[in-house]
């Protein structure tokens, strides 16, 4: 608070205005009312003059109150737009001094006194991104250690003010299209060769349970409130729902819900986040799986916006038509996301592993370790468009009673994909992926393509 009320006290950089300022900021003044009587102009220029000195003596008030009634004449002139805005800033006139720096950093786009004031203006007026961002070009521009240390002060305190919590109410509805050549995730063999009994068998599969293809239809919703608890910490639910539907069978229909409680706080420059979560999925409108678990995030952020994070969540799945395949799965997860620019990227390592409740189970549980890649390009004001890639090498933890190997599989994905937001509620979005998924069990093995073409509405 010590440091946030000397800031909001003392002008920026006036003590240490970047030398050769004065001269700069030599203009006419009546040569912007030329048109006026030569008494009239007399006047004018000696309450100019007037204004220059109230502004030196840092006699705000009466120089903001001189400054608004020649505002008519004199907008535009760089000496007086500069004295009006100084004495706007200090008589929190806020808008009459963004108005009146905007203007000189139009003008002289160079001269970081100007850049310094539109700064300051910007972070009195709450605008804190665009604070930071001329904040971070006057820096640019390499001024004198004295005006260092001021902006870097801003900017700290502005980092701050980010860090508090604001109550947000967010929903979002996303209806979509597509066509995915493999829905169960299946082989394309048409038999197996299977253990069963002790005894090799070569099995005829059937068409529900080989590669299918089927276009769908989706839908999810997505519920989300979060309000503060303190300046720095706060809460969050999380409720969402998804539906797909496949036009070729009702085999492979899912329906998922999801509902999850946080709790969030900052310490320093990490972000902290615990939460709880539970799912719920159906296959062909039937309970499938359900699975509890408990997460913990933090995010790491460092001052040019690029940021570390790390997650961890442990969870147990359960079958209920399986009583003995429950599964206690742990995953982690470290990434590094780079500064928000025209090209953003992410690179994640992902390690984990799920352990079987029961002995009989064990051939189900594994351990596996991988990474991500994902790069985000702004494609004008309203696009962008995106490409990831994903692998990840799993080994189980004993052999299936229906084969006679360990089971090891390499899962690779690449997709790619575009978005294009009509205004800040409707964004369409088209994705595409491939994947492969080489195991040492054949019936493992398999390929999968997909296409989908949605439309987004948020608020």
């Amino acid at each position: 608070m010590k440091k946030l009320a000397l800031l909001l006290l003392s002008p920026l950089i006036i003590l240490v205005a970047l030398k050769g300022h004065t001269a700069e900021l030599t203009t006419d003044a009546a040569a912007s009312n030329s048109q006026v009587p030569a008494a009239e102009q007399k006047k004018n220029k000696a309450r100019l003059e007037a204004l220059a000195v109230l502004v030196k003596r840092k006699q705000y008030p009466q120089a903001f109150s001189l400054a608004d009634r020649l505002a008519q004449l004199y907008e535009g002139d760089a000496t007086f737009d500069f004295q009006y805005g100084m004495a706007a800033v200090e008589t929190r006139h806020y808008d009459e001094a963004l108005f009146a720096f905007e203007r000189l950093v139009i003008g002289a786009p160079e001269q970081a006194r100007y850049r310094a004031e539109l700064a300051r203006t910007h972070f009195y007026l709450q605008n804190l991104v665009r604070a930071k961002i001329e904040f971070e070009k006057v820096l640019a521009q390499k001024p004198p250690a004295a005006v260092v240390l001021n902006v870097t002060k801003f900017l700290e305190q502005i980092e701050d003010l980010q860090h508090s919590v604001q109550p947000r109410f967010m929903f979002a509805m996303d209806m979509a299209g597509g066509f995915d050549s493999n829905i169960n995730s299946a082989t394309d063999e048409l038999a197996l060769d299977l253990i069963i009994d002790d005894v090799l068998l070569n099995v005829t599969l059937n068409d529900d349970s080989r590669e299918t293809a089927s276009s769908y239809w989706s839908t999810l919703l997505n519920f989300g409130y979060l309000s503060p608890l303190t300046k720095t910490s706060s809460y969050d639910l999380r409720v969402i729902y998804s539906n797909r539907t496949n036009s070729e069978t009702e085999l492979y229909n899912l329906d998922t819900a999801m509902a999850e409680v946080g709790f969030s706080f900052f310490t320093g420059r990490i972000r902290w986040r615990t939460a709880g979560r539970y799912q719920y999925v159906q296959l062909n409108s039937e309970e499938f799986l359900n699975t509890t678990s408990a997460i913990v995030q933090s995010q790491y952020l460092l001052r040019r916006g690029a940021m570390y994070g790390f997650t961890m969540n442990i969870g147990q799945s359960s079958y209920p038509d399986n009583p003995d395949g429950d599964l206690t799965q742990q995953t982690y997860n470290l990434s590094y996301t780079s500064a928000p620019k025209k090209r953003t990227w992410m690179f994640a390592l992902i390690f984990g592993g799920d352990t079987a409740s029961e002995t009989i189970n064990e051939y189900n549980a594994k351990s596996y370790q991988g990474f991500t890649y994902q790069s985000t390009y702004l494609w004008g004001q309203r696009g962008s468009r995106y490409w990831l890639f994903n692998l990840i090498a799993s080994e189980y933890d004993a052999i299936n009673p229906t084969q006679d190997e360990i089971r090891k599989d390499l899962a690779t994905l690449l997709g790619v994909g575009w978005r294009y937001a009509f205004s800040s509620s409707f964004t369409v979005r088209n994705d595409y992926s491939l994947s492969y998924t080489d195991s040492t069990i054949v019936a493992n093995t398999y390929k999968r393509a997909k296409v989908e073409f949605g439309l987004t509405y948020s608020f």
